[in-house]
């Protein structure tokens, strides 16, 4: 007699008929990354390019309150052939207390763009500097977290840094935190650019891997919705390791 193929699917990924086994969990595991990942790219495989944003970070805690942020990150562009931009930065952050926090960072970050003379291309430098006000709290068996920043970048030229743009975003995540170590979640980010408006959203599904007690590994996938202008048909790829300690 044949199965229905959906019903087994969510058999498999029903955590509550399966063990406390690693092997099972494992299993569970790689249900959510085609959930996640193999649905989403097949909506996008009509995409004209795909990106990726390879990443790394390093968390240092000071004590109870205050934590260090160190964080790297390369940018590719044209179905990942083409180094787009490199970035650097490095942040403070602050416990306010168990839900609230509060960040600032600067942030290098070089971008491939036309020469003067357009005959080539170069990378030219930026300088961005931002705040967040994070917020994070349990809804039943999910966890919300907001995050509200506001960032400002200068570009250099040949005398002096200009100001390029200013942001307000606003972020919304949601999570569902649970015994394995693979934690899904999904976010949109909302840009609002000061002077002009809102132009633009994020939106990201994603999981997030516990190797051990201080590391993880990230796994997304993320589009760019244009609210003004038109739309950049683009895929974009995220992977990024942190360690903590």
């Amino acid at each position: 007699m044949s199965r229905n193929p959906k019903k087994l699917f969510w058999k498999m990924c029903d955590a509550d008929s399966m063990s406390d086994s690693l092997a099972k969990r494992l299993r569970r595991g790689v249900c959510y990354l085609l959930m996640l990942f193999l649905f989403p790219l097949l909506g996008h495989s009509q995409a004209a390019d795909i990106g990726l944003w390879a990443g790394a970070g390093v968390e240092k805690k000071i004590n109870k309150k205050f934590s260090v942020n160190v964080n790297v990150q390369s940018r590719f562009t044209d179905n990942v052939s083409v180094l787009k931009a490199y970035l650097g930065e490095v942040g403070l952050s602050y416990k306010l207390n168990k839900h609230w926090e509060v960040s600032g960072y600067y942030r290098y970050i070089a971008r491939r763009k036309k020469n003067e003379d357009k005959t080539g291309y170069e990378y030219r430098s930026y300088h961005r500097f931002y705040a967040d006000l994070a917020y994070d709290r349990k809804l039943w068996k999910l966890k919300f977290d907001y995050r509200l920043r506001y960032q400002n970048q200068f570009q250099d030229d040949e005398s002096a840094s200009q100001n390029s743009s200013s942001y307000v975003r606003n972020k919304f995540e949601l999570s569902y935190p649970n015994k394995s170590r693979f934690t899904p979640y999904v976010s949109t980010d909302v840009f609002y650019e000061i002077g002009n408006g809102f132009d633009q959203m994020r939106n990201k599904a994603g999981i997030e891997i516990l190797l051990n007690k201080h590391n993880k590994l990230d796994f997304s996938g993320f589009t760019d919705y244009r609210l003004t202008g038109s739309q950049e048909n683009r895929f974009l790829i995220g992977v990024g390791y942190k360690v903590k300690f």
